[in-house]
């Protein structure tokens, strides 16, 4: 099969040609005329999501929105004023960032992204496709590479600068009148933020795991926000010579953040890694912007930004240390004797950007696992590959700060703000130790990261997998545990969450054979069924222990529920609150649909939904996959089979009522629980209803945001995102994908539920990558561009 097509000679340079479900396929000369393929096929899809996120980015929304008009910010977990975030995102992305960003990209890269704003802008200025209304919206324009830039080097800092956005931007000196009062619920968002966050899976199955014995799988499942500005878009990008990568990315990125090419597929799957470090500081009781280093004291440095407003410019002072912006929320004061500070390694990757455009030229895993010890620039993923030779990889080497463990075990503070080394990515130390500074090693790729070396990877031949658990179990077998790194990497020995040990379960299916997979082997049509599935796993463990309780002991009489501190719940289903429930509730109902219930979340498993009613009651370790309190479990967990254990239940008061509580806002709404889950489970796009199954927590993970009285849930707020299961074999790649929300934001786009309509029948479609099979499968006519000229 020819994946490489020969240059084209027609007076242009590039080529797009779509296929089922608005895929483009982007054929081009060179780097600069793929990226303007690719940014206007970009444009076409989501314009205004992207024009917005960029003006938002680049600190510009009080230009022409209300200052005091607000959106929410989901990484900073609530409603943000335009002034602020402009505010914000002026001081972390000044042009000084843009510049070390851009100047540390390859030539390759900086082509991209010239030409990525050339076709973005050529759709711009181009005639309006229906739905695009943004386009009279006083804050709609042409993007610059600036921009681009600027995302480039926003996205790194997704998950650790920009979720205390709220905690600088009310950092203010004591006695000074903030501009934005401080959070009082930071410990309690983070901790929800973990939970509800996303997460995702990806795995790999080798040659010894792949029916035939040739070649191997790669299964990538990000689980990604539905809405808003920062989704997952499918593309395919061809460069002569150069590139050959289907995958998905951000939007607003012109490159590819998972995918597979003709020799190698890979996932990422997010990583805890106490990446960042929070460092409190003892202050000069004499002038709080002054702190203590060792025997010497430090003046913190006021940086004014200044906003451009519809009334005016506005300015905001954040403060710095030398160890990054001072921040003020729950647990964080900014007082007479105390200040903390944020330093996020991710603000010095300028790597990102070339890290993922080589990885999407490997020919192998190991010239993966290469680039990564040259790079580097993962901001916060594991990552999982498959390649053609059989071999499957892998690996988290991404950015975290060098915090060695004897640094913890000295500098570790024992302050309440401690409690964030549990609820965040971070380390909380005592920065007036001069002992807590980053460590310093030859081998760094970044002043104060953990050098490559130092971190977990594995090369083998059966399986790898990863769904946000640490490094630790990365494969089933027992020799494979990777084992004897520091402590700010993840946890070792510890219970794994639910999508793990699904994952490891479903390996073992594919291994083995079942009723399910047939014979032993993987396939990506096996890898789907099993997919979707949606084994329950949390059901498996300890459902039989809740039905003999809950037949036990069916009258509970009600008490009001006791608020602990540091207790979290998942709260994931967003059900009507259990107010106005009797005094004694009867649990039988809840018992027999329980009872009927097939034990998985599939659209025709009826019980699934008040199962994960009653799982949301309960308090769970706040990690991002699923992991009850141990207080829950009959057999404990063991390090000797962390897939196995823990397992059983041990109900009690607090479980049922847990359970009555469960069953009683079901009741409320009106809402039946032994119905299948496709009768109360959907979403609605262009007036039709989508049922969609899967749950908060499980392997097939779709998280609610909107629960309607009669209905159940009506809307996801995130889970599954782009999907595929590939087939990498010599000579032939193909499989299965998806991205679950559809490719377009616009209402009006045949685009903007196409794909929905195929995942809500719980199925995948087949990828087309090949130039003869692309050309059987092409919709419309070949669209010709001339980057040079447009």
């Amino acid at each position: 099969m020819k994946s490489n097509p020969q240059p084209v000679d027609l007076g242009h340079d590039v080529e797009v040609r779509y296929t089922p479900l608005g895929v483009a396929h982007i054929h081009a000369r060179d780097y600069h005329g793929a990226g303007f393929g690719y940014g206007w096929a970009l444009a076409r899809d989501n314009l205004a999501s992207v024009v917005e996120r960029m003006v938002t980015i680049a600190g510009e929304r009080s230009r022409a929105m209300p200052a005091d008009g607000s959106y929410f910010d989901v990484f900073a977990g609530s409603d943000i004023r335009n002034v602020d975030s402009d505010a914000a995102y002026r001081y972390l992305l000044p042009a000084s960032v843009i510049e070390r960003t851009k100047a540390g990209a390859s030539a390759q890269v900086q082509a991209l992204v010239r030409g990525y704003v050339r076709g973005f802008n050529h759709h711009v200025n181009s005639a309006p496709l229906p739905g695009e209304s943004c386009r009279a919206c006083a804050w709609f324009r042409e993007i610059t590479e600036d921009d681009v830039w600027r995302r480039i080097a926003h996205f790194p800092i997704l998950e650790t600068s920009l979720i205390m956005l709220r905690e600088m931007l009310a950092a203010s000196p004591p006695a000074s009148v903030a501009a934005v009062a401080a959070p009082t619920d930071t410990a309690l968002r983070l901790a929800e933020f973990q939970t509800l966050r996303g997460g995702s899976n990806s795995a790999a199955f080798g040659r010894d795991m792949v029916e035939g014995g040739v070649g191997g799988i790669s299964f990538s499942n990000p689980h990604y926000f539905w809405h808003g500005t920062e989704r997952l878009h499918a593309f395919h990008l061809i460069v002569d010579g150069e590139l050959n990568v289907f995958g998905s990315t951000a939007y607003g990125l012109p490159f590819p953040l998972m995918g597979f090419n003709e020799h190698v597929g890979w996932g990422l799957t997010h990583a805890n890694d106490k990446r960042s470090t929070l460092y409190e500081l003892k202050l000069d009781p004499s002038d709080p912007t002054r702190y203590q280093i060792g025997d010497q004291i430090e003046a913190m440095r006021p940086v004014t930004v200044e906003v451009e407003t519809l009334a005016g410019p506005v300015r905001r002072v954040f403060w710095e240390t030398r160890y990054g912006p001072i921040v003020k929320g729950q647990y964080l004061p900014w007082n007479e004797q105390l200040a903390y500070a944020f330093a996020d390694p991710n603000l010095g990757n300028n790597r990102f950007a070339d890290q993922f455009l080589d990885i999407s030229r490997a020919r192998s895993v190991r010239e993966i696992r290469d680039s990564q010890f040259k790079y580097q620039g993962s901001p916060w993923s594991h990552i999982t590959a498959a390649d053609t030779t059989g071999e499957v990889y892998y690996s988290n080497i991404s950015v975290v700060a060098n915090i060695t463990d004897a640094q913890l075990e000295r500098c570790l503070v024992t302050s309440p703000a401690r409690a964030y080394m549990d609820l965040t990515d971070a380390t909380v130390l005592n920065g007036s130790d001069p002992a807590a500074a980053w460590t310093r090693d030859v081998r760094e790729v970044q002043p104060g990261i953990l050098p490559p070396a130092d971190k977990p990877w594995m090369i083998r031949t059966d399986m790898t997998f990863n769904s946000n658990d640490s490094h630790w179990v990365a494969s089933v077998t027992s020799e494979s545990r990777l084992e004897g790194y520091a402590r700010v990497i993840g946890s070792e020995h510890t219970a794994r969450g639910e999508r793990t040990r699904v994952a490891a379960l479903y390996m073992q299916q594919i291994k083995q054979g079942s009723a399910v997979t047939g014979s032993p082997g993987a396939t990506p049509h096996k890898w789907e069924r099993l997919f979707f599935s949606s084994r329950n796993l949390m059901a498996e463990l300890i459902l039989d222990d809740v039905l003999a309780d809950c037949q036990a002991n069916p009258l509970i009489q009600m008490t009001q529920m006791l608020v602990q501190c540091g207790v979290h719940r998942p709260q994931a289903h967003h059900a009507p609150p259990a107010v106005g429930m009797p005094d004694v509730m009867d649990l039988t109902p809840a018992c027999q649909a329980l009872a009927a219930w097939d034990r998985a979340d599939t659209l025709q498993s009826c019980g699934s939904a008040l199962f994960a009613e009653f799982i949301s009651e309960l308090e769970v370790t706040p990690t991002v996959d699923l992991v009850l309190a141990s207080r829950y479990w009959r057999v404990p967990f063991s390090v000797q089979d962390p897939i196995h254990t823990p397992r059983g239940f041990l109900p009690s008061e607090e479980t049922r009522q847990a359970l009555a509580r469960a069953l009683w806002r079901f009741q409320s709404a009106q809402v039946p629980i032994n119905a299948p889950l496709s009768e109360v489970r959907s979403v609605t796009r262009a007036g039709c209803r989508l049922p969609i199954s899967g749950s908060y927590f499980g392997y097939h993970l779709t998280r609610p945001s909107q629960f309607t009285p009669g209905q159940g849930v009506t809307e996801l707020r995130n889970g599954d995102g782009y999907m595929h299961i590939v087939s990498l074999k010599p000579g032939r790649v193909e499989g299965r994908f998806l991205v679950t929300f559809s490719q377009s934001t616009n209402p009006q786009s045949p685009h903007y539920a196409d794909m929905t309509e195929v995942y809500s029948r719980e199925s995948l479609a087949d990828i087309v990558f090949y130039d003869t099979d692309i050309s059987a499968a092409q919709i419309g006519e070949t669209v010709i561009l001339n980057s040079q000229k447009n």
